[in-house]
């Protein structure tokens, strides 16, 4: 009726007034899908091409026939019972000849330890080093580590440092083909993308679109650039050192109250003048990272949080962006392009008029259609997942925007077994560093700089 209404006040046909309402907003949603996704496409396309991944590691350690060098490896763990027993088997497996390792077990309450050396068996590479306490100032898992290497006997010896997660599991080529990577590329931090296992529903569909915006935010083309354009970034579940500058750049003192302490030694990296690489890990690492979607979510705004580098601005207007790119416009251009299209068709508008709104949609869906499924293909998920797409947008968007409520609110971050009050960067805001309601401090991490 109200169509019919609008057709007489216009004198058109109301198949034609629908064909032209539905048209003029079609054009630039189309438009804009196919030119972003596009471009995504594009972007995946030149870092598979132009990067190596960590699994390219052990072709270069045959062909270089290098001897291995000295690695340390360290593994912050908080309560990882259910999770530490693989990574040991894992390194125990290692065919790289000169390794060690140290298990820095925080404050552990639930029989990490216990698991921990029966998995070791006896094996004199891996040590176990317990703390029981977290400074003032100190994120839990940089001071783990920073104590676990003070108090291991084979820190003065290492000529390379490997932090790695406790949730994680190693190819058995792993250190050898790391090791070998770095110094074939002349890297001070080599950082790796891990493989996800997706078992749960949201590992298939929720965790592929996390990455990728996290990677958006961050893209491995621009972290591994020598140049003002360089934007650092590193994954704290893979980080290989050049022993002599993490000593020299002053250790994981130095970014003592980060919770992306990951992020924070990119920069200082660059900062410092040495250079760093980021790749993707090509199933040379595995991390499983949350078993439930409680932790998942914990997880994932705490991280959105850092790499938004605390402005509720920024995680806001990403968060928005992710949900009309991914999940809003998707649909409301297949919407759109099938009814313009029937519109046109039942009208008496030239037939190669009707091509127009098939067209802009068919472009702008196809687009999605192909980025979405070579990033849910390379998160290695059900191939169902990616169909899913829009649904893993509009959650995640979800927790952007939720993190950036939090953030704006002052409610604190709570990580392994601690609470972190993260002070809103976002523009027009004041810098003050004082506590927010409810007590505790940043804990030292006002410190990062841009990306």
């Amino acid at each position: 009726m109200l169509v019919d209404c609008y057709a007489v006040w216009f004198h058109m046909d109301p198949m034609h007034l629908l064909f032209m309402v539905t048209l003029i907003p079609l054009i630039p949603a189309g438009v804009l899908l196919a030119v972003f996704w596009g471009v995504v496409s594009v972007r995946i396309a030149q870092t598979s091409s132009r990067l190596p991944t960590g699994m390219d590691g052990v072709e270069i350690a045959e062909r270089e026939g290098v001897a291995d060098c000295p690695v340390l490896v360290v593994i912050p763990a908080h309560n990882e019972a259910g999770s530490i027993g693989p990574l040991i088997r894992s390194l125990r497996e290692q065919d790289h000849q000169r390794f060690h390792a140290v298990l820095a077990l925080d404050r552990c309450t639930d029989g990490t330890a216990a698991v921990a050396k029966r998995e070791i068996a006896g094996d004199t590479r891996i040590e176990v080093v317990e703390i029981d306490h977290c400074p003032e100032g100190w994120a839990g898992k940089v001071h783990a580590v920073h104590e676990g290497l003070s108090r291991t006997r084979f820190f003065p010896e290492a000529e390379q440092l490997l932090f790695t997660d406790a949730d994680c599991v190693l190819h058995p080529a792993c250190l050898r083909a790391t090791s070998a990577l770095a110094r074939d590329r002349g890297l001070d931090l080599l950082s790796l993308l891990s493989d996800y296992p997706a078992e749960n529903w949201y590992e298939h569909v929720v965790q592929p679109t996390a990455g990728f915006e996290l990677l958006r935010q961050y893209p491995l083309l621009r972290a591994n650039r020598t140049d003002s354009r360089q934007r650092p970034f590193a994954n704290g579940q893979f980080m290989l050192f050049d022993a002599g500058f993490y000593r020299e750049m002053g250790g994981h003192e130095s970014v003592r109250g980060e919770l992306l302490e990951d992020l924070a030694f990119a920069r200082e990296v660059k900062r410092v003048g040495g250079t760093s690489g980021a790749f993707l890990g090509g199933g040379i690492v595995r991390c499983r990272m949350y078993e439930t979607w409680d932790e998942f979510k914990k997880g994932w705004r705490r991280i959105l949080i850092e790499a938004g580098q605390r402005r509720s601005d920024r995680i806001r207007s990403s968060g928005w962006r992710l949900r009309m790119l991914g999940a809003v416009l998707p649909g409301l251009t297949l919407v759109l392009g099938v009814v313009s299209t029937a519109a046109c068709a039942a009208s008496d508008e030239p037939v190669g008029w009707c091509a127009l709104p098939a067209g802009i949609a068919v472009a702008g869906v196809v687009a999605y259609a192909i980025a979405t499924a070579k990033i849910y293909g390379i998160a290695r998920v059900s191939r169902l997942a990616p169909f899913l797409a829009p649904v893993g947008a509009w959650l995640v968007s979800g927790l952007m925007l939720e993190a950036a409520r939090g953030l704006r609110s002052g409610k604190p971050t709570v990580w392994g077994g601690k609470a972190y009050h993260r002070e809103d960067r976002a523009a027009g805001r004041d810098g003050a560093t004082a506590k927010r309601p409810g007590g505790g401090s940043d804990g030292g991490g006002e410190t990062a700089g841009a990306a």
